[in-house]
């Protein structure tokens, strides 16, 4: 299987996720107002923290075991019951955690439980992804995909066509959408047939989880910590001024969401040589598409969105910089976690969190917004920086290997287009 066609179709399904977020987006601005959509907001940035942080980064150890011959029976039973352990834990702090974050608004409280209490779902569905990746069931792969945009999607239309679009509505709606994602799975757990535990593997797992959890743990809260921490710093306004502008600058993960899964199945076979490639891609490529997202920018916000969330055009334009050492940083991070050097992109990102935390408590008062958008590109500048020199050591080849195009790079591409356009079967 051509690693081209394969990030051709993961490519797509985010590029229709995108798309997708680009109808819902304007629908949520006009009907809840920026003050609305920072409560939303609110319920969302805290849920899509919970499988990182208790997570303990077990499901990579799928994309490390998998693909060297270890049978699906046992490693995903092995992985999965500590999961499902630590989920319960979620379940536990439910409440407490609502209460603190909620600051007496009922409806985010109310969704912030309901998502907490189905934190043992959200880790198995993390497991289970990770293991259809690492088996190249692009299939199953690409629905997971789908399903969590597609959900809300048709659920937000239908509600603002109808009239019946709330804060309230869409929190349930996108956590609908993030539960749902285990039905393309269900057939792998069917054919697992009686359940294999092995108390080796689940220590093997966590042994290997830990070493990259406090990467995957900071990389995940350099990313959504500034909008946690707004919940109380800022205004609702700002924080919802500021998630649109994120939205903006979400492009990125149309190039990373496509070229992770089959980067970090292909390294753990043994073909370190598409390292170096794939940087070098996904720098180009989030570098041509913010560039002309950024143009757009200002249209795209005053028309889309409405006059209210002209402010948010700032903000954007910093954090499409920002993007471009992410999408970078994340790439490269995957591709040292199937090398078997998960603690190269553990320490950037502990590093990166570091000045996220120093950043935002220095910048989010004076600033706000805008302060959390400087530190998102600052953060991220330092973990790309970090995980690039000890990449460069670690493989022998100069640092511009990673970082200037090559004619290879131009055949990849044809590559790509022809498995997106002349092949679309290719993926089984």
């Amino acid at each position: 299987m051509r690693v081209s066609g394969v990030v051709a179709r993961l490519t797509t399904a985010n590029v229709l996720g995108a798309a997708s977020g680009f109808v819902t987006g304007p629908l949520l601005a006009r009907s809840l107002g920026a003050t609305g959509r920072g409560d939303l907001q609110a319920v969302i940035a805290p849920l899509s923290l919970v499988p990182a942080v208790l997570g303990l980064g077990i499901p990579a150890y799928a994309y490390r075991t998998l693909p060297r011959g270890r049978s699906a029976r046992e490693v995903v039973p092995s992985l999965g019951l500590p999961l499902l352990a630590l989920g319960c834990v979620g379940m536990a702090g439910a409440v407490a955690l609502a209460d603190v974050l909620a600051g007496g608004r009922p409806v985010v409280r109310t969704f912030l439980i309901v998502g907490l209490l189905l934190t043992p779902l959200a880790l198995l569905n993390s497991l289970l992804l990770s293991s259809l990746a690492a088996l190249e069931r692009w299939r199953g792969v690409l629905a997971v995909s789908v399903i969590p945009f597609a959900t809300p999607f048709v659920a937000i239309v239908g509600l603002y066509l109808t009239g019946h679009l709330t804060v309230a509505t869409a929190a349930a709606a996108t956590i609908a959408g993030s539960a749902l994602q285990i039905v393309p799975a269900l057939p792998l757990l069917r054919e697992l047939g009686r359940p294999k535990f092995s108390p080796r593997l689940a220590r093997a797992g966590a042994a290997f989880g830990l070493k990259s959890w406090f990467g995957g743990l900071a990389l995940t809260a350099n990313g959504r910590l500034d909008q946690v921490m707004m919940i109380t710093a800022v205004p609702a306004r700002q924080l919802g001024l500021y998630a649109v502008a994120v939205t903006i600058s979400g492009a990125y993960g149309l190039v990373t969401g496509g070229i992770s899964p089959p980067l970090m199945t292909r390294i753990a076979a043994g073909g370190r040589e598409v390292i170096m490639q794939a940087v070098r891609i996904t720098i180009v490529v989030t570098l041509a598409l913010n560039t002309v997202i950024g143009l757009m920018t200002p249209v795209i916000l005053s028309v889309l969105f409405g006059p209210e969330f002209r402010d948010a055009v700032p903000m954007a334009i910093v954090l499409l910089g920002a993007s471009v050492p992410l999408a970078a940083a994340s790439v490269l991070s995957s591709a040292l976690q199937a090398d078997g050097a998960p603690l190269i992109p553990t320490v950037a990102e502990i590093i990166a969190l570091v000045v996220t935390v120093i950043g935002l408590l220095t910048l989010l008062g004076p600033l706000q917004g805008m302060g959390a958008a400087v530190v998102s590109l600052t953060a991220y500048s330092v973990s790309f920086a970090f995980q690039l020199v000890m990449a460069a050591r670690r493989l022998g080849a100069p640092i511009r290997a990673f970082l200037v195009p090559s004619a290879e790079d131009v055949r990849w591409a044809r590559g790509l287009l022809a498995g997106a356009i002349l092949r679309p079967k290719a993926v089984a």
